[in-house]
């Protein structure tokens, strides 16, 4: 896990105001990376994918493409647990591969399309798909971003959160420096920090994301590992 992209991506999460939800922040701050792009994002529900949130109406419109020919990169990236990616839609092999979804995608200003599963417990519990009205590749950056965006994503479908949010109430802002955290949080982060043998400084990141995805403050989910209310474990996704 590449520490400093996690600590810069939490913190543009946390500033994702005005959506509250935390699948509508990551839509959020993953339209922001890609430049622009519209972000999708769905699960697996009773082995069948269902769209959960959007960066814009766009973007779902998009994502519903893909359920209703029951074709598209998230539908392959669940099923083979790596990246879908398509630069092209317009391509031979993208017609090839996904006639129906490339089609009609290209039909709604889409050129390219990515996606990355939601990988959780050695299996994929859905997928982040990232739109593009350009062809090309993405770059490798935007990539790693979007890897961590899903890991996230996985967390937070995982823990089954509050998938809507409450209207009108903005995120929590946390703080990105150690020293602004009470006690109780850095103690938790030595507990952490020992039971999945990393440092420490990686240990509050971890706490840090998982408050995220749990949608509570660092302090209230710390006084829970303390307390060994909870055990935070090791990621199951990319990293």
């Amino acid at each position: 896990m590449d520490s400093h992209r996690l600590d810069r991506l939490l913190d543009s999460l946390h500033g994702a105001g005005g959506r509250p939800s935390v699948l509508a922040r990551l839509c959020r701050v993953g339209a922001d990376v890609t430049g622009g792009g519209g972000v999708g994002l769905s699960r697996l529900v009773a082995g069948l994918p269902e769209v959960i949130e959007a960066s814009d109406a766009g973007a779902r419109e998009v994502e519903m493409l893909q359920m209703t020919h029951g074709e598209g990169p998230c539908l392959d990236a669940i099923a083979s647990y790596r990246p879908a990616l398509e630069p092209d839609l317009a391509s031979a092999r993208a017609l090839d591969r996904w006639p129906k979804f490339s089609r009609s995608a290209l039909d709604h200003g889409v050129a390219a399309a990515f996606a990355f599963p939601l990988l959780t417990g050695g299996t994929a519990v859905g997928a982040l798909d990232i739109y593009s009205a350009e062809r090309g590749y993405l770059d490798d950056d935007v990539v790693e971003d979007a890897i961590i965006l899903a890991d996230l994503a996985a967390l937070a479908v995982d823990r089954g959160v509050d998938l809507s949010g409450i209207a009108g109430v903005d995120s929590v802002v946390e703080p990105a420096e150690a020293w602004a955290y009470p006690a109780v949080v850095h103690n938790a982060s030595g507990m952490i920090s020992e039971q999945m043998d990393i440092g420490a400084d990686e240990a509050l990141l971890r706490l840090r994301a998982s408050a995220f995805v749990m949608d509570r403050s660092v302090a209230d989910l710390a006084r829970d590992v303390v307390d060994r209310k909870i055990r935070l474990e090791p990621w199951a996704g990319h990293g």
